[in-house]
């Protein structure tokens, strides 16, 4: 990604700051005329909080809006052309003003239920060390959680039951602290993600959330979901055709590769053997046979193509973190982050 596509200094028109912004809301629109009017309308209706919103127009947007809406100032930006997620929210983090205290990641599929803003930045503002927080995710309906976000939660080290009882009678507890938490409504204070940097675009889509809440642990901070916060979501609204699908799923497979031989223990040339070469020929299997859950044959061999073509990256540290500084310095992030907070130091990968 050119840095001009990133760089404050190339922009004349980015949000002024004002003081009394309490969170900039970041929301990457694509092809979302049919999400992003009841996104902002029940944003709006959930929250007195004054914030800073930057709806970015990603791909096919004609509801895109800009103005003073209840407690929200709304600026809309277009991108220069169609991004990843990671890339495309990285866009909108160099237009936010640093001195907003806090920054939350939403995505264009949810729809805000009544102070889940509120409940998140209160835990943030209560746990000093705390430097990412997720809602509880729904499905769209509200009648059941998200059935990824389930998935996740019942991973997570020190999961227990309870954490998904409590949506009518609302937990005791403040927080559950996890590991990873999803992009789909991460608040982050902004201290943090200038210590951890910006999503890696290594991902285009996909796993990057998790890949900061690693960055974000390395840092020295802890990462939770709040249980008194609630959201809706549809999961899925880029997702619409059969072949969105299979670049989806596609997608999946590669980053999900990257994130696990960038976390895992042991020499970074064994783990990508062992996930390219040994799961590599597992999953083309499943795919030959048409096992349930398996992939498309066509999906799991592009996203192995891919795999190879960053083969480099994924066998060394030292490669990944080159890659790591030089994207930093492309994006200007300098700019962004103050200049006693080390860019580097949390690199670990």
């Amino acid at each position: 990604m050119p840095a001009e596509s990133y760089s404050k200094k190339n922009e004349n028109n980015n949000p002024s700051p004002r003081a009394d912004w309490e969170v900039a809301i970041i929301i990457v629109a694509y092809e979302g005329d049919a999400w992003i009017p009841d996104c902002i309308e029940s944003l709006k209706a959930s929250t007195q909080i004054n914030a800073l919103v930057l709806l970015i127009d990603n791909k096919n947007n004609t509801k895109l809006i800009s103005g003073e809406i209840g407690s929200l100032t709304i600026h809309s930006f277009k991108t220069p052309h169609p991004m990843g997620f990671a890339d495309a929210n990285n866009f909108a983090l160099m237009k936010v003003p640093s001195s907003v205290p806090n920054i939350c990641f939403l995505n264009q599929d949810t729809l805000s239920q009544k102070n889940w803003l509120e409940e998140g930045l209160n835990c943030l503002h209560q746990n000093p060390q705390l430097g990412a927080v997720s809602p509880m995710l729904k499905n769209y309906q509200g009648t059941d959680w998200d059935k990824e976000f389930q998935f996740l939660l019942k991973n997570q080290p020190d999961f227990e039951s309870d954490w998904l009882n409590c949506s009518d009678r609302r937990s005791v507890a403040k927080i559950h602290l996890v590991d990873d938490i999803p992009a789909t409504a991460m608040i982050v204070k902004t201290e943090v993600i200038k210590r951890s940097g910006p999503f890696d675009n290594i991902f285009g889509s996909y796993y990057e959330d998790f890949d900061l809440c690693m960055r974000i642990r390395k840092s020295g901070y802890h990462v939770a979901v709040s249980p008194q916060s609630i959201l809706f979501h549809y999961s899925g609204s880029i997702s619409q055709t059969k072949e969105a699908r299979r670049k989806r799923s596609r997608w999946v497979i590669r980053n999900r590769t990257v994130l696990k031989i960038r976390s895992s223990q042991g020499p970074r040339w064994l783990k990508a053997w062992r996930h390219l070469i040994i799961n590599g020929s597992l999953q083309t299997l499943r795919a030959i046979l048409r096992t349930p859950s398996s992939s498309p044959l066509r999906s799991v061999a592009l996203a192995h193509i891919d795999l190879i073509g960053i083969l480099p990256r994924l066998c060394s540290c030292k490669i990944d973190k080159k890659k790591w500084d030089q994207f930093l310095e492309e994006i200007n992030w300098e700019s962004f982050a103050t200049q006693h907070h080390s860019l580097n130091e949390n690199f670990t990968h």
